[in-house]
């Protein structure tokens, strides 16, 4: 894993064992401690789609949490040794770990923090969240771009505007290790979303006209911050062109009441089957890997 700088595919069994109990009790607590949030930031994200939070982690919870997730994302990729010219269009983005918390109880514990999960609910303006899914996305060095999209396209959930993304810098990451980039306002476009392939691009999407008009902001992280982004919000990240890997964890949130429904743009939206399987069309997407947090 030359190309994977900072990952251990091989995990020893103080590792293994650290990802399969409990953190400890005063990593714990941190988790379930609220992190304050100003008014200001509240509207600043119904505003322009996106904010940036400072410090939503730090100190020894983030170091825990960064060893324990660089751990995971090492394993899942153990048998990966493809550079990047070898792989799709696609992967050459970022190396992508679905839904650790299934595999790693530990994760389990800061999927489920509602440290966390009260400022989706917060910035979004509900009672209560669900979880959708968590996510690594660890962009190589050499990683190309990931392409501008809109998240809520690609998922069976309404309201769409009721979803949230955190993404969290495990590291610094500055523009040219990979940091985001949004579309200000975007999120106020349209009612419906739109589905953009980036799975199957052969080459770097461009921006429409109407992209291009837009304002977008590009939002450098230091280790601990992260920022929310509607599920409607266009965005897309740097290329990765240091030496070191991008490492950042993301935590997909829907409203606590969300249904199961696609997305006029993209009726094959549903990628995420175990979460809705027996699901109809109009049901709550309650599934035993979508609990209520708050």
């Amino acid at each position: 894993m030359d190309n994977m700088p900072g990952l251990k595919p091989d995990l020893t069994p103080e590792a293994l064992t650290l990802l399969h109990e409990p953190p400890p009790k005063d990593i714990d607590e941190f988790l379930s401690q609220p992190y304050v949030i100003e008014r200001t930031k509240i509207d600043e994200y119904e505003e322009k789609g996106f904010v940036k939070l400072e410090k939503v982690i730090s100190g020894r919870a983030l170091e825990y949490y960064r060893e324990l997730i660089g751990f995971a994302v090492g394993h899942v990729f153990k048998d990966d040794s493809r550079p990047l010219s070898d792989k799709p269009v696609y992967e050459r983005s970022f190396l992508q770990a679905f839904n650790l918390w299934l595999e790693y109880p530990a994760i389990k514990h800061f999927v489920f923090s509602t440290r966390f999960a009260q400022l989706a609910r917060d910035l979004m303006r509900v009672d209560g969240v669900r979880l959708w899914f968590d996510q690594a996305l660890y962009k190589q060095p050499g990683g190309r771009i990931t392409d501008y999209h809109q998240d809520a396209g690609l998922w069976p959930v309404h309201p769409p505007q009721k979803t949230t993304t955190m993404w969290l810098a495990l590291v610094d990451v500055s523009q040219a290790k990979g940091c985001m980039s949004f579309a200000k306002g975007s999120h106020l476009l349209s009612r419906e979303t739109e589905f953009i392939d980036i799975f199957n691009a052969q080459e770097e999407i461009e921006l429409g006209d109407n992209m291009q008009q837009l304002d977008w902001e590009w939002v450098p992280l230091a280790s601990g911050d992260c920022t929310f982004h509607s599920g409607v919000t266009y965005h897309r990240a740097a290329g990765n062109r240091t030496s070191m890997m991008r490492e950042a964890m993301t935590i997909v949130y829907m409203v606590h009441d969300a249904i199961y429904d696609f997305p006029e743009s993209n009726p094959k939206a549903d990628r995420h089957g175990k979460a809705t399987t027996g699901l109809k069309r109009g049901d709550v997407i309650d599934s035993p890997i979508t609990p209520r947090l708050l």
